[in-house]
């Protein structure tokens, strides 16, 4: 699954959001006993998981293009295995919520291990996200330099356009000067 190790940034927001929000979901309709929520929340439940799938099949090659281009391989693997551990207690949530559906005598034990699970998967999906974030802003995976941006001269103050005067020079002299009448 190559072709979508570059979505690979965009694809993630989808199992967080979805895991998270919809975690908040469930709470808010298990203490307002309105159904609707928990139906909205199974259904960020689910969606999630799918988000999660994808989010591991395109960070899979991410990973590796992160590594080769210079990330730290311990840092990449710790990233992946916390979203691969996400996403395996996310399924394992649906799936214990899906079997409550089912249940009778026992539908509201199965209900809170389904919830206890969504709960980790919360939580876990949030370290792997911390983590893929440490990756691209401490260690640049993923970041392309931009080709096009001139160097900064010595002594050009942070921030500056490219080729802007250094502190206390007057620039390159090639400035337009004005006519003295």
């Amino acid at each position: 699954m190559d072709f979508l190790a570059p979505f690979h940034p965009q694809i993630i927001h989808t199992p967080i959001v979805m895991l998270i929000v919809g975690l908040l979901f469930e709470l808010v309709g298990r203490l307002t006993k309105q159904d609707w929520w928990r139906k909205a929340a199974f259904a960020m439940l689910f969606l999630g998981v799918l988000g999660a799938i994808a989010a591991v099949l395109s960070g899979n090659p991410a990973g590796e293009a992160a590594e080769h281009a210079g990330a730290p391989e311990k840092a990449v693997d710790a990233h992946e295995e916390a979203a691969m551990l996400a996403l395996w207690v996310a399924i394992a949530a649906l799936v214990a919520r899906v079997m409550a559906l089912g249940l009778k005598k026992i539908r509201a034990a199965v209900e809170v291990v389904a919830l206890v699970l969504w709960l980790a998967a919360a939580i876990i999906v949030g370290v792997a996200a911390h983590r893929g974030g440490m990756l691209v802003f401490r260690n640049g995976a993923g970041v392309q330099p931009h080709a096009t941006s001139a160097p900064q001269a010595p002594g050009t103050p942070a921030g500056a356009p490219a080729g802007a005067p250094a502190e206390g020079g007057s620039g390159s002299g090639s400035e337009a000067k004005p006519d003295k009448d």
